[in-house]
């Protein structure tokens, strides 16, 4: 078989083109140190790549919520912790106010402090975090709490005074339990589910309860106590229970009894805003946690990518360097092999 000039020049034409292909990919992995750069070259690298962006994707996501979530809980925290030092001052003041030795003027200014007690209560009920209200559970662009006309406290526009009353809530008997199990989820990586069987409802122990209603802490509903002759029951909100002592000590038939009575229920409602603290110091312990799993899963996906993606980059230089030595070999072999001829010295 006669082996002519053409077919020398369309191989070695063929064979020094594939050499230089390999070098500048090679030079684009040093250069950019990705093994590959188009899912063609290594379809199943590419897939698992794809998943790890995913993945990675989603955990920021998490992160993000998580981030949030944190935020509304230390807002949520120091709005509480607020409002129990002026529970504890409410407390202090209506101490004051039952010592014997004090005149109606004297406890005039007790009722004074604590109606302005009362006002900033009603203030912190309402706080926000970026911009939405902490405390109406799900809720959160609409001020929870309100008053009516007559002083009473509202929650999303019902009398907590009135909120287990049948006769004054016709067909709202369980309103209540309704409100304190209000709900504000979010996703931050349990594998967020829903159950087909119930319409699609939310699993909730695949998502964060990030909300606080401010209902479970204030108290609401009414109270017989023994020894307050006043009324037949007792406010259970505490907005509403320190305008009740404050009246028993503004007022000209001054009873210690009622406000004994008064000042011991009030004690026990203030437990209810430390258990609420103590709740959220438990979410915001369980974000930690949420989040330190998310970095260290993130961290063994980035791992894996650089794995997947990346090129080694002593095994690319060293691969590098040996196309180079081969594409340079070919070019000096390519000017011993094809021998000029007469139509390369023509012009």
């Amino acid at each position: 078989m006669r082996i002519t000039t053409r077919m020398m020049t369309t191989r070695y034409t063929s064979s020094l083109n594939n050499l230089s292909s390999g070098l500048n990919q090679l030079n684009y992995q040093i250069s950019s140190g990705r093994s590959f750069t188009k899912a063609s070259e290594n379809t199943s690298a590419a897939i698992s790549a794809f998943q790890l962006r995913r993945d990675l994707s989603k955990a920021e996501g998490y992160q993000n919520n998580i981030s949030f979530a944190q935020d509304t809980l230390s807002n949520a925290e120091s709005s509480l912790m607020n409002i129990n030092e002026m529970m504890q001052t409410a407390g202090d003041r209506i101490l004051q106010g039952m010592n014997g030795t004090l005149d109606s003027g004297d406890k005039a200014i007790v009722a004074r402090d604590l109606r302005a007690i009362q006002g900033q209560l009603f203030q912190s009920l309402n706080a926000t975090s970026a911009g939405n209200y902490i405390f109406g559970g799900t809720e959160t662009e609409a001020k929870p709490f309100s008053l009516n006309t007559a002083g009473s406290l509202l929650y999303k526009g019902i009398n907590l005074d009135d909120i287990t009353n049948e006769a004054l809530l016709p067909g709202k008997a369980d309103i209540e339990s309704k409100l304190k199990k209000d709900s504000l989820f979010i996703d931050i990586g349990l594998n967020l589910k829903f159950d087909p069987a119930e319409t699609n409802a939310l699993d909730s122990s695949t998502a964060f309860n990030l909300a606080i209603p401010g209902i479970n802490f204030t108290g609401s509903g009414m109270t017989s106590l023994n020894g307050y002759s006043r009324a037949s029951e007792a406010p259970n909100n505490l907005y509403s229970l320190i305008g009740a002592i404050a009246t028993e000590f503004e007022s000209a038939n001054y009873s210690r009894d009622n406000v004994d009575a008064l000042y011991e229920h009030f004690q026990a409602r203030v437990e209810d805003v430390g258990m609420t603290v103590s709740e959220i110091g438990s979410k915001t312990s369980y974000l930690e946690f949420m989040s330190n799993r998310l970095d260290s899963e993130s961290a063994n996906m980035l791992k894996r990518q650089t794995e997947v993606e990346y090129a080694d980059p002593a095994k690319t230089i060293i691969d590098f360097k040996s196309q180079e030595m081969a594409y340079n070999a070919a070019l000096q072999m390519g000017a011993k092999i094809i021998q000029p001829s007469i139509f390369d010295f023509m012009r």
